[in-house]
């Protein structure tokens, strides 16, 4: 199953939330901060995109090696019968 969709819109759903935080953190900070604040925003929209998008594939191959495989991943496709 190489379905990433759902990893793609919930990466995608972080890099909005951070950057929609951004904005109120941006107005809001006194003069000397905003830097700080936007790269904050720049390394956390970076690593939240990184992380939903790697994190599972890291998982599967670490933890559970054994759905790593190309049996597995190939005898998960339904067979189709007329």
């Amino acid at each position: 199953n190489f379905n990433e969709a759902k990893f793609i819109t919930f990466s995608m759903l972080i890099f909005c939330a951070v950057w929609i935080t951004f904005i109120p953190a941006y107005v809001s900070s006194p003069g000397k901060y905003t830097v700080a604040v936007e790269i904050f925003a720049i390394l956390a929209s970076g690593f939240g995109l990184l992380f939903c998008i790697f994190a599972p594939k890291c998982y599967v191959i670490l933890a559970k090696p054994e759905l790593n495989t190309r049996k597995h991943l190939m005898g998960k496709m339904p067979s189709r019968s007329l």
